[in-house]
């Protein structure tokens, strides 16, 4: 997941960009049409004063490892995989160290929600978002399912997740999605 300060740096590059694509595009047409608001003679000695200065390369290749580096770092931003992979659990000692899968038992919990009249399937992850750890279950649910239903069973497979991970730290997000055609529910009679 894109943490909230990537998607706003996103935002407002694509916002900056969208701008200098309109101004430009404005300019040039304005250009083309044979009016300018230099008037008949645009004098660019200044530019080419400030070009051939001696400190204007060091500034240009300054400004050009900056420029690299933010795209490095933009990349990166969007290279990250939140998931976490094992958790360490309460009971760990001197003696050793007790781990748990995540993903296993964040499968688990999914698997126990997909058991439930009226979810389709589950699957479930283990992620760091915004420097927590959040169990994010994801079910897709019958169009017809009773929400009730749904909605205590996710809460019960909530709190036990949290039960047997014995951790403080992890939070449980619950998303359910609704199918687009319904398959029909058996219902007993």
């Amino acid at each position: 997941m894109t943490s909230r300060r990537t998607l706003l740096v996103d935002r407002l590059a694509t916002l900056l960009l969208a701008l200098l694509l309109l101004a430009g595009g404005a300019a040039a047409a304005y250009w083309w049409s044979g009016r300018s608001p230099f008037g008949d003679r645009l004098d660019l000695a200044v530019v080419r004063d400030a070009v051939e200065a001696a400190w204007f390369p060091w500034v240009a290749a300054l400004v050009g490892v900056v420029l690299a580096l933010l795209g490095l770092r933009w990349i990166l931003a969007h290279l990250g995989r939140p998931t976490v992979s094992r958790l360490h659990l309460t009971g760990s000692g001197s003696g050793g160290r007790l781990d748990v899968n995540a993903g296993q038992v964040a499968g688990a919990a999914a698997d126990a929600l997909a058991d439930t009249i009226g979810v389709r399937s589950a699957r479930g992850t283990v992620v760091r978002d915004r420097g927590q750890l959040v169990a994010r279950l994801t079910a897709t649910i019958e169009p017809d399912a009773d929400l009730g239903v749904v909605a205590r069973r996710a809460d019960l497979v909530s709190a036990q997740l949290r039960e047997v991970l014995d951790r403080d730290d992890v939070r449980c997000s619950v998303e359910l999605r609704v199918a687009a055609r319904s398959r029909g529910l058996v219902r007993a009679h």
